[in-house]
C-alpha cells in the first residue's frame, strides 16, 4: 500500500513538471509582451528611417537664411516648423530682420525653396535719394515703372514671364500697385508702393503652376463678365454698389476672378472661375 501511494506522488510530479518545460518552451511571438516589443521596435525603425530621409530644422533655417542674404545674428527668429502639405513633408520657417517679416516654405527631403515671403509693410525708406532713385520726375511711379521694379527684384526680364496683373489699389493708407506675373511653374506677387517706388511685400511660390498661352484674359471670360455675375447673384445694380474691384488671381490650381463690391454698409465677395464663370465662393458681410 505505501510502495503504490509512492509511485502515485512520483507519477504527479513528474506530470507538473512535464507541464512547466511545456510552458518555457511556447513561442516567443505567442506572448503580448514579446509582441508589444517587437512592434515598438519596427516602430522605432521606421521613424528613424524617415527622420533620416529629412534635412534638419538647422539646416532648414540655415537655407532660408541664405535665400534671403541675412546673417543669424541679424534676425530674431519665430519659428522653423516641420509641416506636411500638398502630400510632402515641409519646414515652415519665420523670422524677423529689421523691420522685414521673412515666411520660407522648404522641401523637408530636399531642401528646395517652395515659397517665400516677405513682408515690409510698416518699412519707411530713411533716405531721400531711395525715393528719388525709384521715383519717376513727374512723381508718382506709373504701371511700367512698378513692372520694371518687380522684374528687377525677381531677376527676371519680361521676356521671361507672363503678367496676370499689374493694378493700382489703396491699402493701409497708401496707394500702391498690385504686380503678378508667372515663369515657368513659379508665381510672383508683388505690392510696390506707387509714391517711391518701395517694395512693401511679395510672394514666390513655385508650387506647381503651368501658364497658358496668350494674353492675360486669353481663355478667360473678361472682368465684365465676372462682374456681371456677381451682381446677378447677389440681385443688385451696378448703381447700386460702391468700392467695386475686380482681380484676376490664381488659387488651388486655377484661375478666378476676386470680385468685390459694397452695397451700403454690407461688403460682397465673391470667387468666380475665370474659365467658365462658375461661383466658386461667395460671402456677404455687414461692415
Amino acid at each position: 500500500m505505501k510502495n503504490m501511494k509512492k509511485s502515485f506522488m512520483i507519477l504527479a510530479a513528474m506530470a507538473l513538471s512535464l507541464s512547466l518545460l511545456a510552458g518555457c518552451d511556447a513561442p516567443a511571438e505567442n506572448s503580448p509582451a514579446a509582441s508589444s516589443s517587437s512592434q515598438v521596435s519596427a516602430e522605432a525603425a521606421n521613424a528613424s528611417a524617415s527622420s533620416t530621409a529629412y534635412i534638419t530644422e538647422e539646416e532648414a533655417k540655415q537655407i532660408a537664411l541664405t535665400h534671403a542674404g541675412i546673417a543669424e545674428g541679424d534676425t530674431s527668429f519665430l519659428y522653423v516648423k516641420q509641416d506636411f502639405d500638398d502630400g510632402r513633408a515641409e519646414y515652415d520657417v519665420e523670422f524677423f530682420a529689421g523691420n522685414k517679416e521673412y515666411d520660407y516654405e522648404i522641401d523637408a527631403s530636399s531642401g528646395t525653396v517652395l515659397s517665400v515671403d516677405y513682408d515690409a509693410e510698416h518699412h519707411s525708406p530713411s533716405s531721400s535719394s531711395q525715393q528719388s532713385s525709384n521715383t519717376s520726375a513727374a512723381g508718382p511711379i506709373d504701371e511700367a515703372k512698378a513692372k520694371e521694379i518687380a522684374l528687377n527684384h525677381a531677376g527676371l526680364s519680361e521676356a521671361d514671364v507672363t503678367f496676370v496683373r499689374v493694378k493700382m489699389d489703396y491699402d493701409d493708407g497708401r496707394s500702391e500697385y498690385d504686380v503678378e506675373f508667372y515663369q515657368g511653374n513659379s508665381e510672383y506677387d508683388y505690392e510696390i508702393d506707387a509714391t517711391t517706388g518701395d517694395i512693401l511685400t511679395y510672394d514666390h511660390d513655385a508650387e506647381h503652376y503651368t501658364p497658358s498661352s496668350g494674353s492675360t484674359d486669353g481663355n478667360y471670360i473678361g472682368e465684365a463678365e465676372a462682374k456681371s455675375i456677381a451682381l446677378t447673384h447677389a440681385g443688385v445694380t451696378e448703381d447700386q454698389v460702391s468700392r467695386f474691384s475686380v482681380q484676376l488671381d490664381r488659387d488651388d490650381g486655377r484661375t478666378e476672378y476676386e470680385v468685390e463690391f459694397h452695397v451700403g454698409r454690407t461688403e460682397y465677395n465673391y470667387e468666380i472661375n475665370a474659365t467658365n464663370g462658375d461661383i466658386i465662393s461667395y460671402e456677404k458681410e455687414n461692415d
